[in-house]
């Protein structure tokens, strides 16, 4: 195994055509129980089936948030934030399906230093198209072969710009008109996307880099598994859908920035302050329809929100079928993390999860004692040893930052990170709880796989141990490709002729 904490490079994989369409339609078929549920007839979904609000806006539906120590620079940390899941791979043949980020929409990866709970660094990222077709009409890719970001055959670009934002709202425009990587159309019309995405990162002054592009999805995903937060029992749904993993052959938008450690660590020292909570937000510009539209600047309403992995599937088992519009998924999507300790309704839920006794009920196991501090922990301060997390160590709570005000720490959801854990020579799939301290749920690489983890928490690790044979083997030929080792890690997006 490499010293870098990543796995060997896989290729970038070129879908077979009989496969793409078993796999396109399992994953048409997912989309569409996402869309249309089994259970309630109705719209009501999101993300990989586990953000509940926004899968009718699949350009602002964030997927999953990663954050690590940069494998490759150990001074540099990665954040990455995935979005607009279930992209079928382009081929000739549906050369016309463009997969872009939303115009005007606000994507943001924020990070907090001090634990209250507010961003102190935002990083923004806002599209525009830049069309260069003929009076804005025909194909936006062809009819000759793509060779660069600036090739004519390109009619229509998405350029961006990133904005650094500081807790006291100070605004530093890093790049402006920046490329972002097209839709990959496959082969024939884009016959090496490896060069245009090459070509779409851009060096960040100050140090680290960025890229916006489509990518392979990314997500370790086990669908084995689902059905134990829904139902108690493996299976997405017992007899219903197969047991197939079609992200492993799907594409999602991704946004993926490397800075230096200093810039987002309390007082720009990360070996006195290491840890940093992290999260994504999607923002929609709206107005506000009370006051005259002429007078008013606009208004950004936050309509998608990601940071620890499966918070709905974890906390409320809920997925397809279970939620509600204006439920307690929805209600978190919309608010900002400093909020969280306000929401009475979710610190309880977080101290009584749902999965547990559904387990308990379809398979006997027995439910491990309420109130679950670990689970809230692990939620909602970080791994600490005096925190009711159950580890037993300091690992990832803003307590630990020498600089923090512990009268202005609060209890919020992020995916925290600590800056200075090592990048281990041996990383473990299932992090922390196989002996790993700097995977899951100490931050999230790209190859950490986190149902594993979260299931085996929900049952009582590390206080106790799991049921045994809870959990099936993980079919390896199933997962999507290992990420690589350098910058900017995630694979080429899958594509065909």
């Amino acid at each position: 195994m490499p010293a870098t904490g990543l796995r060997p490079t896989r290729l970038p994989r070129r879908v077979p055509r009989v496969r793409a369409a078993a796999l396109a339609a399992t994953g048409a078929a997912l989309t569409a129980a996402s869309l249309w549920g089994p259970l309630t007839g109705s719209s009501e979904a999101g993300g990989h089936i586990d953000a509940p609000s926004s899968l009718t806006d699949t350009a602002a539906d964030l997927t999953d948030v990663y954050a690590f120590s940069s494998p490759d620079n150990a001074d540099m940390v990665t954040l990455v934030a995935n979005v607009r899941p279930f992209e079928l791979p382009g081929t000739a043949a549906n050369a016309l399906v463009d997969y872009p980020f939303a115009t005007g929409a606000r994507y943001e990866i924020h990070t907090d230093a001090d634990g209250d709970g507010a961003p102190d660094t935002t990083y923004r990222w806002t599209f525009r198209d830049d069309d260069r077709r003929p009076f804005g009409l025909g194909p936006k890719v062809g009819p000759t072969p793509v060779t660069s970001l600036d090739d004519r055959s390109l009619g229509v670009r998405q350029k961006y710009t990133l904005e650094r934002i500081t807790a006291d709202g100070g605004a530093t425009t890093l790049l402006n008109d920046a490329i972002a990587a097209p839709t990959d159309t496959g082969r024939f019309l884009m016959p090496d996307y490896g060069k245009l995405r090459g070509q779409a990162i851009r060096s960040l002054p100050g140090g680290g880099q960025t890229l916006a592009s489509q990518v392979a999805d990314s997500f370790k995903a086990d669908s084995q598994v689902f059905g134990l937060y829904t139902f108690g029992t493996r299976g997405p749904v017992p007899g219903w859908l197969p047991d197939a993993q079609p992200l492993s052959a799907l594409n999602v938008n991704s946004l993926i920035i490397q800075v230096p450690k200093r810039e987002v660590a309390l007082k720009g020292d990360p070996e006195r302050n290491p840890v940093i909570g992290v999260w994504a937000s999607v923002s929609r510009q709206g107005a506000d329809l009370g006051r005259s539209l002429a007078k008013q600047a606009p208004v950004f309403r936050q309509v998608a929100r990601a940071g620890t992995p499966h918070l709905a599937f974890t906390v409320y088992g809920s997925t397809v079928g279970f939620f509600k519009p204006g439920g307690p998924e929805d209600r978190f999507q919309a608010r900002a993390p400093k909020d969280d300790h306000l929401e009475n309704e979710f610190l309880a839920d977080t101290l009584d999860p749902v999965p547990p006794h559904r387990i308990q009920t379809a398979q006997g196991f027995k439910a491990p004692a309420t109130p679950r501090t670990d689970i809230q922990a692990l939620f909602l301060k970080g791994i600490g040893k005096d925190n009711g997390s159950a580890f037993g160590f300091d690992l990832n709570t803003h307590t630990m930052n020498a600089d923090a005000d512990p009268g202005r720490i609060v209890m919020a959801e992020e995916l925290r990170l600590n800056l200075t854990t090592p990048v281990t020579a041996a990383p473990q799939p299932m992090g922390v709880l196989d002996g790993d301290r700097q995977g899951f749920p100490n931050g999230r690489r790209l190859n950490d796989n986190i149902d594993g983890p979260l299931l085996r928490m929900l049952e009582g690790e590390p206080a106790q141990p799991s049921p045994p044979g809870l959990l099936p083997k993980p079919v390896a030929a199933l997962e999507v490709a290992d990420a690589q080792r350098t910058f900017p890690y995630l694979n080429l997006p899958h594509a065909g002729p």
